[in-house]
């Protein structure tokens, strides 16, 4: 499976514009695209602007929202991601959300256990959850994603004398979800710092392999540690993703 090429495709597709990461060359590019006036599966917000960001290729995708200003934002001096988040911040007067995306290289063997959860595992999984999530008062949707996950065998964790200590979950994939996976994994604090967690989305990869998908992983610029977690357990830099919401 040639994983960078899949990826390559799927964030094309986010862009607005099919294949696009897989034919530019090193340069600024604008593309209009319907998509960012809507809200995609899996996300809470639309993102008006939605851009990606690959050493000196960096390409823009805009909605209606953004129409009004696109032509002082194309016109300001970008040639890297913070160039482009200053330029939007003094265009757009909006923040800029900085995410990294990674795409799947190699894989990597973890010598703590780790396990699919089944059926009769939903009892430790909520007790998980509301502990990662305590905000979250509302849990009558989380035994349908959960029998969702395990279905497909990607609910996968490390338990510690019988409690849930880390576990990976599988978010709704906009494009190419017969084709691509991400991966989520949650830890709950007194159980970090062991290797649980690489140990987790290891067994979450190879049953992603299994099913013929591509794994994905994405977090936010500033959360290091989940950077280093992709990077052990088989991941590599991709690109920087600006989004705006206006």
């Amino acid at each position: 499976m040639d994983f960078l090429k899949i990826t390559r495709q799927y964030y094309s597709l986010f862009l607005g514009k099919p294949n696009i990461l897989c034919d530019s060359k090193d340069a600024v590019a604008f593309v209009y695209s319907d998509d960012r006036n809507k809200t995609l599966q899996g996300y809470l917000d639309k993102f008006d602007i939605y851009a990606l960001s690959q050493n000196n290729n960096i390409i823009v995708s805009y909605g209606n929202k953004a129409l009004s200003k696109i032509n002082a934002l194309k016109e300001s001096d970008i040639f890297d991601a913070d160039s482009l988040i200053c330029a939007i911040r003094k265009t757009y007067n909006r923040d800029v959300a900085h995410n990294v995306k990674f795409y799947y290289q190699r894989s990597y063997e973890s010598k703590i256990a780790a396990r699919a959860l089944d059926i009769s595992d939903y009892s430790a999984y909520l007790s998980f959850f509301k502990k990662n999530n305590p905000q979250c008062k509302n849990t009558d949707w989380l035994e349908k994603y959960f029998y969702s996950m395990i279905s497909r065998r990607l609910c996968c964790g490390v338990f510690d004398n019988d409690i849930l200590a880390s576990c990976t979950d599988s978010p709704d994939m906009p494009y190419l979800s017969d084709k691509v996976q991400e991966i989520g994994i949650n830890t709950l604090y007194e159980y970090r710092g062991k290797g649980y967690a690489s140990a987790a989305c290891a067994l979450c990869i190879e049953n992603i392999l299994a099913i013929r998908k591509c794994p994905q992983w994405s977090c936010s610029y500033d959360n290091i540690a989940s950077s280093r977690l992709a990077e052990k357990i088989g991941f590599v830099k991709f690109a920087d993703a600006l989004t705006v919401t206006l």
